[in-house]
């Protein structure tokens, strides 16, 4: 009867066992379920040519399949915890990262690039003017559930707009700091042309450049609206830039005789794939002092959002450790994924004690008919589709803890007609708008289901990891 009774507690307590790892898992389930969608792979072959693959099939996941989600639920953004501030500011709310604005509400950051009118002396058919123009697209973009003017837009009219506007609208600023005084050394020098544009950050005259470049903003350093500075786009903290300055063996290159003096002080001859990250950390680390000094200098009120880091640059915990001194959010450009990966989320969250934000990233409708060759952005068949792989991307970003917003790439689509536009920007269906300033509606509609509910979204993942 003993051995009985034993047996009788013992497959109890294995039941129990069993319906607490069931109960779980199910706890753990996210999404009920997903949609399968069709698109081209974007990919760059060793000579930097453009290619896309045939149609492939994609899973995405809509907020409607988020477990728990209630579309009549009224959103809210989260309180935040430290005391009222005057600028926006980041903090860490139960192991959460926000962006705090100057009302005191903890944050997500949705922003879109480009919110301009790309010729100077042009206004669009519907409005009276710039001021008109840029009125009634911020009040379209909010009610999609944007908040902020990413990168590259019309920050003049933007900054005139909020002077008269009972809700003024947040934006950046982009300072071009490194690619500027590369840009100016090598209109003066044609010699320089050749030099990797890293070797420019040990040039002599590039701290006293980025003081007299920033001096030129300090008029915006008591502008509340203003959300921070990115310093540069896509700086060549890669791979590829790497190796090609161990080809060139250029002993005019600042930037190689940095390598050979590090590693010199390292004490080796060659470099492993680690070593050569860890260099590429080291010049990061130089940049990163640098600009950020210049910035607080002129501006010591507002964040410093980094530099936009780009391609394998993500994967480089060296130039996390490098940026997290000065930085106040690390900003990352995003493609060749179908949505972020959760390896590089985790590994973000545990290279740095700094909060990220995704800064670009986009696909391309093929119903546009627009030739869709330019950019990094991959190509689904139609606009509900772009709105869906929106959705699907951010929610993974909603996931991580660390993440406190992303920038869509761009507000308007590529004028296949602009002659000044660089190969990355001609004649792309990129945009939130066409080029006659209408809104996509089905993008528009997915994209605003998910911005006016990101909070209720981040209630019910937190809840299924805490």
């Amino acid at each position: 009867m003993m051995i009985k009774g034993r047996k009788k507690i013992l497959v109890s307590i294995l039941l129990l066992f069993a319906s607490a790892i069931i109960s779980h898992a199910q706890s753990q389930k996210l999404f009920s379920d997903s949609t399968v969608i069709q698109a081209k792979i974007w990919s760059k072959d060793e000579n930097k040519q453009v290619h896309y693959s045939e149609w492939q099939s994609f899973p995405a996941n809509s907020v409607t399949d988020v477990i728990g989600y209630n579309p009549s639920q009224k959103e809210k953004t989260v309180n935040a915890s430290s005391k009222k501030n005057s600028f926006f500011h980041t903090e860490k709310i139960n192991n959460r990262w926000f962006v705090v604005n100057p009302e005191g509400e903890a944050i997500v950051i949705t922003a879109v690039n480009g919110i301009k009118i790309s010729k100077s002396d042009f206004i669009p058919e519907g409005f009276s003017g710039k001021i008109d123009w840029i009125s009634k697209t911020i009040d379209t973009l909010r009610q999609l559930g944007f908040n902020t003017a990413g990168c590259w837009s019309d920050t003049g009219t933007i900054i005139q707009y909020n002077r008269i506007a009972q809700n003024p609208f947040a934006y950046t600023t982009q300072l071009n700091l490194l690619a500027g005084f590369a840009s100016d050394c090598r209109k003066k020098n044609p010699d320089l042309k050749s030099l990797s544009t890293l070797s420019f950050i040990f040039d002599k005259d590039f701290p006293a450049f980025c003081e007299d470049k920033c001096a030129t903003i300090a008029y915006l350093k008591n502008d509340k609206n203003l959300l921070g500075h990115f310093s540069d786009n896509e700086l060549p903290f890669t791979n590829s830039e790497m190796k090609s300055l161990l080809n060139d063996n250029n002993s005019a290159d600042k930037c190689f005789t940095a390598l050979k003096d590090w590693m010199k002080s390292k004490g080796v001859d060659s470099l492993t794939d680690d070593l050569k990250k860890q260099f590429i950390g080291y010049v990061a680390g130089k940049y990163y002092a640098i600009v950020a000094a210049a910035i607080k200098k002129a501006d010591p009120n507002h964040m410093y959002i980094g530099s936009r880091i780009h391609s394998n640059a993500k994967n480089n915990k060296y130039i996390f450790d490098a940026a997290e001194p000065f930085v106040d959010i690390i900003s990352i450009n995003y493609y060749g994924d179908w949505k972020p990966k959760k390896d590089y989320l985790n590994d973000w969250i545990n290279w740095s004690n700094k909060p990220f934000f995704i800064t670009e990233f986009y696909t391309k409708a093929e119903e546009t008919g627009m030739s869709n060759k330019s950019g990094a952005g991959w190509i689904v068949k139609t606009q509900q589709d772009r709105g869906i792989h929106y959705q699907n991307f951010c929610m993974q970003l909603l996931q991580a803890k660390n993440c406190v917003g992303w920038h869509w790439f761009r507000y308007q689509d590529n004028d296949p007609n602009d002659a000044k536009a660089d190969e990355s920007n001609k004649d792309s269906n990129k945009g939130l708008v066409n080029l006659n300033f209408q809104f996509y509606k089905e993008l528009a509609d997915k994209m605003k289901e998910l911005n006016t509910h990101k909070y209720q979204l981040i209630g019910l993942f937190d809840s299924k990891t805490n």
